[in-house]
């Protein structure tokens, strides 16, 4: 049937400004954004758009505006969406801007609308209604609704005994349907609130009555109405962070699984926390090792990590098989331990798993089971074959492997058909990752049922040996490495080795792969980490042939030329300012007496006094394949990065980036005076100013589709190298941001302000790349004392450790403070509480990031269930 729609939207735009609607039919775009369909300009107040569209069944139509002005575009928070009745020959939807950072958006994801302030749907009955009212509510506490009132009989003339009730949808928004006369005049109308256990009005909406234009009753006119006018309250939150492995309990096989965050749950609601942060926990089995315990490199951004699995949940074996007769025995002395053995376990668990395949793998064929397997087969198939090829091929690279290394979904489809180990090998696969996901969605029913959200973490990165790199090449930059800066964690900076992203390929589908991505996450988390959101902004990119995070460069970026060089007055030559800057005097400075050695195995000289590296040596990738002694190979390292540019070309042109904190190197202190300041007031600018602009609209870009796929609460970790663009953008976008007490943003304090975070913000006192509030107390006693007297006003003896009503003070502080969140790691949380645990708060660390191979496998002390927790 055919079906008109009209959409109106009021907002006063300027002159250069237009309008699109971006929808999920074709006739808005497909969900790509430079496919959007333009609105024309009515008047000062309205823009307008009239659609036709085919339909024959009901469908949940998807919309949202956004603003553009030359290269920037704005989008509105939200998407709306309803219900479309293919009877109905036209629709008019009158709509109103919804400003993206406003509370009121964050208060309407799901952690709110999924847990904390859940209700039950109902389903309006709209077939014989002339006009739909819509609008939405947070925060509104159960046995309360939302009623309408108007200044005609069909809305009651304004009888608050008798008011128009409204039902809460599957789409999250307050409606009413009612059959509304043709009127010759305007109709006005306020919505307001009713308390449906006591059958009372109680009050009215803020500010003046709402108007409905003069209408005819041809159209069936649904308004969005925004957010009722209410005085919301701030809310605010607490939570626990704490990755899974870390957990411990009795029913566990030497890690903690997904069944313990039922246990954790039940613990986090008797300190009243009403939050669950964990680390990634996705599949990382990349070579079989304690390597693959970093959670950050998943080899899938779908599956889920067997090490989370409880096996008996899934079936036991028989008393006499072989690992059967070890279970037990195996399992006390792995859950004795005091850290995860992660290749002890993992290789049990699998080994195990298999066996039940073997003997219970027919029990699947479920109809539930076909369908999570329907839903799931864009990455469920290439991730089994891919988990087939790399243990076949003995490597995750992908481009080793003799065949296959190319995808090709045909291939691997017959693949499976025509080879019976592949087949048997990938329906394994099947077998865990439907498991897995029984366990973890059981889990969760269970810790939303005690009134607790579950908040995840996606990783800026992907693994460059991973089933999404195989499946997807061209949506990555394989040749280079994502990192960061050098900072406060490493001087050398970090090279992560993820493949930088290729956005503009992302792009060019409305980023799909990302809604993908976001969609699946959706099924089990509530709200999620973005980890290095300013990677949105700008990701710190390290070339292939470089090891050390310091040899890299923001990307994009307006890099430099060498006509700007020569501008500003620096006597440009690229061979001085490019290459390694090698003497006598530093070689004698960094070897001593083992300089000659060094000169006849790895340099050769140059005119004027000045070596360069042999060709067998010449990159920081040549050396580590050297295999060098550590202290040898950092020397070597330190030689390559000691250079003022890094030299880039695109295409035919060259281009030239500064090298971080460039004035510390040798080369730097050899330059004249005159030369040193302008290179320092180039520096500054280039990384500080230059940027800005660039960096903000690649954002603006990015995030807003990254924040219109899902439902989810969006946190971003934007620590490190901040942008002066990121919290306005971040602000813009309702995105909240990670405010962390002893890394402050603004350059002079040594802590953060937390009393000023915005509301929009997660407060806490340290993160998983951090040591604990116990550890931290004792790594600098001058840093101790300034705070013990200066953040906490104490003016008695510094105490050398942080006992448990220290750490309990610094925790009421952050409770205290006005953002929406407060996050604690849970060994701050027990610690707090007297658990104190016998371990050197070193061994409490979950990562430290100048370890490049950290091998990630802290537990607690005890079970979770040993620990009460009090409120604070």
């Amino acid at each position: 049937m055919h079906q008109t729609i009209r959409f109106y939207l009021r907002y006063h735009t300027r002159y250069g400004q237009d309008v699109y609607l971006l929808g999920n039919i074709p006739a808005l775009g497909g969900d790509v954004p430079h496919q959007a369909l333009r609105l024309q300009w009515e008047n000062d107040e309205w823009w307008s758009v009239t659609i036709r569209i085919t339909t024959t069944e009901p469908f949940v139509l998807q919309y949202q505006y956004l603003l553009r002005e030359l290269e920037e575009v704005t989008y509105e928070g939200g998407i709306r969406e309803i219900l479309l009745d293919p009877a109905r020959e036209a629709y008019r939807f009158t709509d109103t801007w919804n400003y993206a950072g406003q509370p009121q958006n964050a208060w309407q994801t799901a952690p709110f609308t999924r847990v904390f302030f859940r209700r039950p749907v109902q389903r309006p009955d709209s077939r014989t209604a002339t006009h739909q009212f819509r609008v939405q509510a947070p925060l509104l506490p159960a046995g309360k609704t939302i009623c309408l009132l108007g200044n005609i009989p069909s809305l009651g003339n304004w009888n608050i005994e008798t008011p128009l009730l409204l039902q809460y949808d599957a789409q999250g928004w307050f409606t009413a349907a009612p059959q509304l006369p043709a009127s010759p005049t305007p109709v006005r109308y306020k919505y307001g609130v009713y308390d449906l256990d006591d059958h009372t009005f109680e009050h009215y909406e803020n500010g003046p009555d709402r108007e409905l234009p003069v209408f005819a009753t041809t159209e069936h006119t649904v308004l969005h109405d925004g957010f009722v006018r209410l005085d919301y309250p701030r809310w605010k939150g607490a939570g626990v962070s704490v990755p899974v492995f870390s957990l411990r309990s009795h029913q566990g096989f030497g890690t903690g699984e997904f069944a313990d965050l039922v246990p954790l749950a039940q613990w986090a609601r008797q300190g009243d926390l009403q939050l669950i942060q964990l680390l990634p926990v996705n599949d990382t089995i990349s070579t079989w090792t304690w390597r693959d315990s970093y959670p950050y490199n998943a080899i899938s951004s779908f599956a889920l990590h067997p090490l989370y699995i409880r096996l008996q949940e899934v079936g036991q074996l028989p008393a006499t098989h072989p690992l059967q007769r070890q279970f037990h025995s195996l399992r006390q002395w792995l859950n004795e331990k005091e850290e995860v053995d992660y290749e002890t376990v993992l290789s049990y668990k699998l080994a195990y798993l298999k066996a039940l395949y073997e003997a219970e793998g027919e029990k699947l064929q479920t109809r539930a089971y076909w369908q999570w397997f329907a839903a799931n087969e864009h990455w469920l198939l290439p991730y089994a074959v891919f988990c087939y090829l790399r243990d076949k091929y003995h490597t995750a690279d992908f481009s080793r492997w003799p065949e296959y290394n190319q995808y090709d979904y045909t291939a691997i489809n017959q693949l499976v058909i025509n080879d019976s180990a592949a087949a048997d090998t990938a329906h394994f696969w099947f077998f865990v990752q439907y498991h897995l996901h029984l366990q973890l969605q059981q889990a969760i029913t269970a810790v939303h049922n005690e009134g607790v959200a579950l908040k995840g973490d996606i990783p800026i990165g992907i693994s460059r040996h991973s089933a999404d790199a195989w499946m997807n090449p061209d949506l990555y930059h394989l040749d280079m490495q994502a990192g960061a800066p050098p900072d406060s964690f490493t001087a050398e900076g970090q090279n992560w080795g993820f493949p930088t992203y290729n956005w503009k390929k992302m792009m060019a589908d409305g980023c799909e792969w990302w809604q993908q991505r976001l969609r699946h996450m959706s099924v089990y988390f509530d709200a999620f980490r973005i980890d290095h959101i300013l990677g949105f902004f700008r990701i710190w990119q390290v070339p292939q042939q470089a090891v050390q995070g310091l040899l890299g460069y923001f990307y994009p970026a307006i890099p430099l030329s060498r006509e700007e060089l020569l501008q500003k007055g620096i006597p440009f030559d690229e061979a001085r300012f490019c290459q390694p800057w090698i003497t006598d005097a530093v070689l004698d400075q960094i070897f001593g007496s083992y300089a000659g050695i060094i000169k006849d195995r790895y340099l050769y000289a140059l005119p004027q006094g000045r070596y360069a590296l042999q060709p067998h040596c010449d990159t920081q990738r040549k050396v580590r394949e050297l295999q060098l002694p550590e202290a040898v190979e950092s020397a070597l390292f330190q030689l390559i990065a000691d250079v003022l540019l890094i030299k880039v070309t695109q295409g035919e042109r060259v281009m030239y980036h500064p090298r971080y904190d460039l004035a510390s190197t040798a080369s730097f202190a050899a330059l004249d005076a005159v030369t040193q300041q302008r290179l320092r007031d180039l520096y500054h600018h280039f990384f500080y100013v230059r940027q800005e602009s660039r960096w903000r609209k690649e954002a603006m870009h990015k995030l807003p589709l990254i924040r219109r796929a899902t439902r989810m609460l969006i946190c971003g970790e934007d620590l490190g190298m901040v942008p002066h663009c990121v919290p306005g953008v971040m602000e813009a976008q309702g995105i909240l941001g990670l405010e962390v007490q002893r890394m402050p943003k603004h350059a002079g304090y040594d802590f953060a302000a937390i009393f000023e975070a915005p509301y929009l913000s997660v407060l806490t006192p340290a993160t998983h790349d951090m040591s604990t509030l116990r550890g931290w107390w004792e790594e600098n006693e001058g840093i101790s004392r300034k705070y013990y007297q200066q953040v906490l006003k104490h003016n008695t003896p510094v105490p050398p450790h942080a006992n448990a009503s220290l750490i309990k003070e610094i925790i009421n502080q952050h409770l205290q403070a006005n953002a929406m969140w407060r996050i604690f790691q849970i060994q701050d949380l027990l610690a707090a509480t007297g658990y104190i645990s016998d371990r050197h708060p070193d061994k409490e660390r979950v990562n430290i990031p100048a370890v490049t191979q950290h091998y990630w496998r802290y537990r607690i002390d005890k079970p979770i269930t040993d620990y009460q927790l009090r409120k604070f």
